[in-house]
């Protein structure tokens, strides 16, 4: 009896004990209302922007009377390209043709060609241009050429072009919206000046202006965008990151900064960049991904996409010309794993006051000086030369690191690689 009495003794304390520890976890449950991980899908670093503001041409070349007119000016760039968004494009044949006959494609009378910095997918721009086609072509294109000429049947010919697998697709547009289109292209005719075609890599023409360039320098006083409201974006949940020196990490990810330069690259480890296959959606993912935390800042275009990568590259650019900096200042990359960013490296600073200076133009190199430089060259092979291209040298203004400057100078790019004429390092990205 004293056992089952003992027994029966401890069961009951047990119990207690459990009701009253159940008691203490129901009362006692820390408060997280603090931490509303819904709030982190609202953080606004700049601006959110639509697929026709960030992936654009970076040259409109109109060719007439066998002569060639070409700007970069953004204002006709963008109205171009308004106009097209509302025609309507029934792509009608695929070919594949010589680099001689794309050549001819491009530079016949009467085209207007829009180049874009590299390819375009065709789902990508469905977003943005109208096609008939119940089904689009799963490929890429780096050109838009518009035939201005009156076809027949009361339509004109669209020429889609990748100069990279020399595909064409030919598309058919209502011939009323070409008349139109010329008619606004020949009022706009003052900010077109005349170009040349010269001969690179696989035969390839990139047209550049035949007078001597005369462009615009700027200094930029910038400020600073908070790296915390990055934190928060970049981290699943910000409070359990943890600040060394320049680096924030949770244990898995990290995110550390360069505050020389205003840039940050943020490393996701957990997602596996090495994919054997390419990534259909990766265009509108890095888009996607940048707009969900309003990161646009200042005006960054798509520049370039590596599929086998699974890399997208928007650069900025100024009064119409791509921008350079080897610190990676100019550009925002991503690198994607199999659902996920896997590494994302920018700039967090914004341009804020253009400084006044005593000289705000510079007078370049002819492209046919440049032309001659490269060849004469002894170390540049042109066959590996794929293009030239006027842009800016982004830099610190001396010991400033709040005022950068805006220095015009020629581009090529060499087997991927941006690089400064006369200068010796890389002062791009690959």
């Amino acid at each position: 009896m004293k056992l089952e009495t003992i027994k029966t003794t401890i069961l009951s304390v047990l119990v207690c004990l459990s009701i009253f520890l159940t008691w203490l976890i129901w009362n006692n449950q820390p408060n997280y209302e603090w931490l509303n991980l819904n709030d982190l899908s609202n953080i606004s670093i700049s601006k959110e922007k639509k697929v026709s503001q960030i992936v654009l041409p970076d040259k409109s070349v109109y060719h007439q009377n066998n002569m060639a007119y070409g700007t970069v000016q953004n204002g006709e760039v963008n109205r171009i390209m308004k106009e097209l968004e509302s025609w309507n494009f029934d792509i009608i044949s695929t070919k594949r043709l010589s680099h001689n006959e794309i050549n001819y494609l491009i530079m016949s009378n009467q085209r207007l060609v829009l180049e874009f910095p590299d390819d375009i997918p065709f789902n990508v721009y469905q977003n943005v241009f109208h096609f008939t086609n119940k089904k689009i072509p799963n490929a890429n294109f780096d050109h838009i050429v518009v035939e201005l000429k009156k076809g027949s049947k009361l339509v004109n010919r669209i020429y889609f072009i990748s100069s990279k697998t020399n595909k064409v697709f030919e598309a058919s547009t209502d011939q009323k919206k070409i008349q139109v289109f010329l008619t606004h292209l020949n009022q706009n005719l003052d900010v077109y000046d005349p170009y040349a075609a010269y001969t690179i890599k696989n035969n390839k023409k990139v047209f550049l202006p035949t007078n001597t360039p005369v462009m615009n320098q700027y200094n930029y006083a910038i400020t600073d965008i908070e790296i915390d409201k990055f934190k928060k974006v970049l981290f699943r949940d910000p409070s359990f990151v943890k600040k060394v020196a320049d680096e924030y990490t949770n244990g898995t990810s990290l995110l550390r900064t360069d505050d020389d330069h205003k840039v940050f690259s943020f490393v996701n480890p957990a997602e596996n960049n090495e994919l054997n296959h390419v990534d259909d959606h990766l265009f509108m993912k890095s888009i996607d991904f940048i707009n969900q935390h309003s990161g646009w800042t200042d005006q960054f275009q798509y520049f370039e996409m590596n599929e086998k990568e699974h890399e997208v590259t928007f650069r900025l650019f100024k009064d119409g010309y791509p921008v350079f900096n080897e610190d990676g200042m100019a550009d925002i990359q991503e690198y994607w794993g199999e659902n996920e960013i896997y590494k994302y490296v920018r700039p967090y600073y914004l341009l804020s006051v253009d400084l006044p200076m005593k000289s705000n133009t510079v007078k370049l190199k002819s492209a046919t000086q440049v032309i001659s430089e490269l060849k004469n060259d002894s170390s540049i092979n042109m066959n590996n030369v794929e293009d030239i291209a006027l842009g800016y040298s982004l830099k610190k203004d001396g010991d400033s690191s709040d005022i950068l400057s805006f220095k015009p100078a020629w581009y090529y790019c060499y087997n991927g690689v941006w690089k400064v004429l006369g200068g010796g390092d890389k002062d791009g990205l690959e």
